[in-house]
């Protein structure tokens, strides 16, 4: 950790990058991009390997399912994207929220995925299925943030659900 050296570097769109994952083998990198573009890379090579295009507007989430099934991306277009791996083919677009998706989590041990927004809600999916399984927010009548949701991670145990957002808060759930 004494001394950090570049490797590498490359220039992955004309435009911002908004979000990365890695995937769960490690031999690919996405990125997502305000072009509405993921670009995939390979990390032998960084060579790019796949454009993935269905996005109306900046893409700002990604997650790997964690067995390499599946690849989530999430946009300011507010909508779920599940993206079939290895072939890449989009099997699935889900209207998620009613803004843009900011987080997309895998739960560590069980088959559930979370997702914030900037509509103030966290959502937990099914990550066999993609049926919505709850709504977290104040609209719900639940315990939540007031403003958008920026990032949600959870517990190595995943019994805690930690969220935070513009509303300058830090929420703790447990799930049960």
């Amino acid at each position: 950790l004494e001394d950090f050296s570049e490797i590498y570097r490359f220039q992955v769109a004309y435009d911002t990058v908004r979000c990365i994952a890695i995937s769960p083998d490690e031999t690919e990198i996405a990125f997502g991009c305000k072009d509405h573009l993921i670009r995939i890379y390979n990390l032998a090579d960084y060579s790019l390997k796949q454009t993935l295009e269905s996005h109306s507007l900046p893409v700002t989430s990604l997650a790997y399912h964690p067995k390499g099934k599946y690849l989530i991306s999430g946009s300011r277009d507010a909508q779920l994207k599940i993206w079939n791996l290895p072939s890449y083919e989009l099997v699935q677009t889900i209207p998620a929220h009613m803004f843009g998706i900011y987080a997309i989590t895998f739960h560590p041990t069980l088959p559930y995925f979370a997702t914030a927004s900037q509509d103030k809600s966290i959502k937990l999916w099914d990550a066999e299925n993609f049926k919505l399984y709850k709504i977290l927010s104040l609209e719900k009548g639940e315990f939540g943030h007031s403003h958008s949701v920026n990032k949600i991670t959870w517990s190595k145990d995943g019994k805690y659900l930690i969220s935070t957002g513009d509303d300058r808060k830090v929420m703790v759930w447990e799930m049960e």
